[in-house]
């Protein structure tokens, strides 16, 4: 990606900590970020925090995670996301459709929602 390329001069790095120590969180939305992306801003990051997290709910959102208030804050938007999910469910079994896609994204964020109750960040 081009943005990579001068990631050093990059004004997004700037932004993004200053969010991240606000929100103790950042979204990042759109299916050109990935683990690559994250890695190259952890390197430029880790000096200021110590704990970053990275975690993909899917092709199109990810969240970059600093501290306890930002692992609480997404973890409630995960189940919110899981309420919206086991509802679909619901109306699809009872329509008599397959629940096969939305059973698996419930298994996925019920097991990211346990992976982040048990992270720690270290103050």
């Amino acid at each position: 990606m081009e943005r990579n390329a001068m990631l050093e001069h990059d004004p997004f790095i700037p932004v993004l900590a200053e969010k991240l120590h606000i929100h103790g969180y950042y979204a990042f939305y759109g299916e050109h970020y990935n683990e690559t992306d994250m890695e190259q801003y952890r390197k430029h990051l880790f000096t200021t925090f110590n704990n970053i997290v990275w975690i993909e709910l899917d092709k199109r959102k990810k969240y970059m995670i600093v501290d306890h208030r930002g692992r609480n804050t997404v973890m409630k938007l995960i189940e919110g996301m899981l309420n919206t999910r086991r509802t679909l469910r619901a109306n699809q079994a009872m329509a008599g459709a397959d629940t096969k896609d939305v059973d698996r994204e419930i298994t996925h964020f019920s097991k990211l929602v346990h992976m982040l109750k048990f992270t720690t960040f270290r103050s």
